[in-house]
């Protein structure tokens, strides 16, 4: 009866011209000069080593062995052979010890996406935490749905955006935080007392929108129709960077989210955050990986980025504006 060992072992038998136990008994002959004294050594009966050595010089079409000397001596290709057996024996001896000593923690690769605002500093926090854990990094930046089709694609290994990827079967997901849309507005703009107020601001002032293929712009039109609020289109920009810039010059308002505000702390100086009055709205971030393929490196991960929110987003957030201390809510792990 052929088992389904023997046939793996017999297939690469045949697709090499020999195995490592082939090897090892060739080797002791040669050490050895002696049938006999490696059948000894290998706990085989002779006859047993000389099939052994016939059957690799059969495969290899090479004779090995000068059976004419005693003791026994390699050919020219045996000797070659004998070169070759021993460090290919010696790197597979070496692997239980190597995978043994191997930091288990350590992936080879990390494909990340993530939504363009949550780009800095989060970004470069990943990288510097996750050096010592990953071979290599590289990361992506974009819109959502780009994101989205990449990692179903298997381009990606990890996302990072507002996508739960909740539709979709395979995948886990881990929420890092939540957080409200916040009004930008040029600095010396007094508060909003209440939602009449922005109503009347809203359609009186140019606003800039987020591009329209922007998650955050699809979740801002959808708050403007529950609202019942009609905003006259006048600017739009597809960069958080442009749109906080033109805010800061005077041009227009905006709604974005904190972490937004983070990404251009640089320009909070000329920019006020101020609370969406009434019913507010919020989105949360997820990061999703295919299910099963990063083992507890996925909670890892996550951490780190609830981690980098709560250290490095949320203090220049609160000097901003002290009421932000609300605006983000850190997920528990």
């Amino acid at each position: 009866m052929v088992t389904n060992s023997t046939a793996h072992n017999q297939m690469v038998v045949s697709r090499l011209g020999f195995d490592l136990q082939a090897l090892e008994i060739f080797i002791t002959v040669c050490r050895t000069g002696s049938m006999t004294a490696a059948a000894t050594h290998a706990d085989l009966t002779q006859s047993a080593v000389s099939r052994q050595i016939l059957n690799l010089e059969r495969r290899l079409g090479v004779s090995l062995i000068e059976r004419g000397s005693r003791p026994l001596k390699p050919t020219l290709a045996g000797q070659k052979l004998v070169n070759v057996a021993e460090r290919l024996i010696a790197e597979a001896s070496a692997v239980p010890a190597q995978l043994q000593s191997a930091d288990v923690r350590m992936i080879p690769q990390l494909r990340l996406g993530l939504i363009d605002s949550l780009s800095d500093p989060l970004v470069p926090i990943l990288i510097k935490a996750l050096r010592d854990r990953v071979g290599s990094i590289s990361v992506a930046t974009g819109f959502m749905e780009p994101l989205r089709q990449r990692l179903l694609k298997r381009e990606l290994d990890a996302v990072i955006s507002a996508d739960p990827f909740d539709d979709v079967d395979g995948f886990e997901r881990f929420e890092l935080f939540q957080e409200q849309f916040v009004v930008l507005v040029s600095r010396g703009e007094p508060p909003f007392g209440d939602e009449s107020e922005f109503r009347s601001f809203a359609t009186r002032f140019p606003m800039i929108r987020s591009g329209t293929t922007t998650g955050i712009a699809q979740r801002v039109e959808q708050h403007f129709r529950r609202m019942r609020l009609e905003v006259p289109q006048a600017f739009s920009c597809d960069t958080i960077e442009s749109i906080v810039s033109l805010v800061a010059s005077g041009v227009g308002w905006s709604i974005l989210t904190p972490v937004c505000v983070r990404k251009c702390i640089s320009l909070a100086p000329a920019i006020q955050v101020l609370q969406l009055p009434g019913a507010g709205f919020s989105r949360h971030i997820y990061l999703v990986v295919r299910q099963g393929e990063m083992g507890s490196f996925a909670k890892q991960l996550s951490t780190i980025c609830r981690r980098a929110v709560q250290k490095s987003y949320m203090p220049p957030l609160v000097a901003v504006a002290p009421w932000m201390v609300d605006a983000i809510t850190v997920a528990q792990s």
